[in-house]
C-alpha cells in the first residue's frame, strides 16, 4: 500500500497532481479530460494541444523523456514531448506533457505494427541515458501489494507462485533475435494514426528497456493465437512486415504465459471500479490455473 508522502493512484489524486504540475509548467488544468486510467492516468488539457501523463514512478517518467528525445533525434514516428517543463513529481506521482495527436478514424493495422517494430529494432543506436535491463514481470509484486485485500488470499498466493514458476522458465529460454532497445508493450493500441499526416506513430514509452526483441515481436502473435483478436490475414501481414514468426519459436509459450499474467495483474489494479472489471479479473485468474482453457478475455 502507498506509504509516506505517496497518495493512492485514483482519478481524484491524479487530477490533484495534474493541477499542481500544470501550475508549475504554466499550463491550465481547468476542464482537463480524463482519457484513460490504468498504469498511468492520461488527461487531455482543454485549452492546449497537450496530453498530460500522470505516472506512478518519476524514474520511469524520466526514462520516457530520454527515449522520446532519442526517437525524435532519428525522426522516428513516435509521440513527441510538449515544449514545457517535464517530470514534475507530486506525492509519489510524476507528470509529463506530450503533444496531442489527433487520431484518425482509420486504426493502425497489424502490418503497421510489424513495420514500426522492424524500424525500431533496426535503429543504429540506443538512448544516451542507460536503458534498464529487461525484466519480464517488473510490476507484478508492486501490483499485488497495491491490490491488497481486493483479492482473496488464495488468488494472491496463486499469482505469486505463478510468477516464480514463469521466472524459472524464462531464465532457460534460448532467443533467436538480437538483444537491443525494445518498446516493452508493443501492441496496436500503442500506435496512433495521425489524422493530419496519415502516419502511424508509436506511443506509451514507459516500458522501454534493453532486452530480447522476441518480447516485442510476440505480442501480436499472442493476440492472434491466444485470444483470437486478430485475423489470419492480419497476422500474416504482420509477420511479413516484421520478418519473423514468433509462433515458430520454441520460447513463445513461455512469453505467452508471462504476458497473460502481466495483463491479469494490470487489470486487477482496477478491482472495485465496475462489475465488468471485477468479473473479468476473476475470469482471467481462473483461466490462468488451466493452460488449456480458452482465453475469451475482453479488452479494457
Amino acid at each position: 500500500m502507498p506509504t509516506g508522502t505517496e497518495a493512492p493512484f485514483t482519478p481524484e489524486t491524479t487530477q490533484a497532481a495534474l493541477a499542481k504540475a500544470c501550475q508549475a509548467a504554466d499550463l491550465d488544468s481547468a476542464g482537463a479530460e480524463l482519457v484513460r486510467m490504468g498504469e498511468n492516468a492520461l488527461y487531455r488539457l482543454k485549452d492546449a494541444q497537450v496530453m498530460a501523463r500522470v505516472g506512478r514512478s518519476a524514474e520511469a517518467s524520466r526514462k520516457e523523456v530520454d527515449v522520446a528525445c532519442w526517437l525524435a533525434s532519428h525522426q522516428f514516428p513516435a509521440v513527441r514531448l510538449a515544449d514545457t517543463q517535464q517530470v514534475i513529481a507530486i506525492q509519489g506521482m510524476a507528470v509529463t506533457f506530450w503533444e496531442f495527436i489527433d487520431s484518425s478514424d482509420q486504426p493502425a493495422t497489424s502490418a503497421d505494427l510489424g513495420r514500426i517494430l522492424r524500424a525500431l529494432h533496426d535503429l543504429p543506436d540506443r538512448p544516451k541515458a542507460e536503458l534498464p535491463r529487461f525484466v519480464p514481470m517488473p510490476k507484478i509484486d508492486r501490483r499485488l501489494e497495491t491490490i491488497g485485500s481486493s483479492l482473496p488470499t488464495k488468488d494472491h498466493e496463486f499469482l505469486k507462485a505463478r510468477k516464480a514458476e514463469l521466472e524459472d522458465e524464462f531464465s532457460s529460454l534460448e532467443f533467436e533475435l538480437e538483444t537491443g532497445a525494445i518498446h516493452g508493450d508493443a501492441h496496436r493500441h500503442n500506435l496512433i494514426r495521425d489524422s493530419q499526416s496519415g502516419k502511424v506513430r508509436l506511443i506509451d514509452l514507459e516500458d522501454f528497456c534493453f532486452g530480447p526483441r522476441e518480447w516485442d515481436a510476440c505480442v501480436e502473435a499472442i493476440g492472434y493465437d491466444d485470444f483470437g483478436w486478430i485475423t489470419d490475414v492480419d497476422y500474416r501481414s504482420y509477420v511479413e512486415a516484421y520478418g519473423f514468426d514468433p509462433l515458430q519459436w520454441s520460447g513463445y509459450p513461455v512469453i505467452k504465459s508471462i504476458r497473460e499474467l502481466n495483463m491479469t495483474t494490470w487489470l486487477a489494479q482496477m478491482l472495485g471500479q465496475s462489475r465488468e472489471v471485477d468479473d473479468e479479473v476473476h475470469r482471467r485468474i481462473n483461466d490462468l490455473r488451466d493452460d488449456d482453457a480458452p482465453r475469451k478475455w475482453r479488452t479494457f
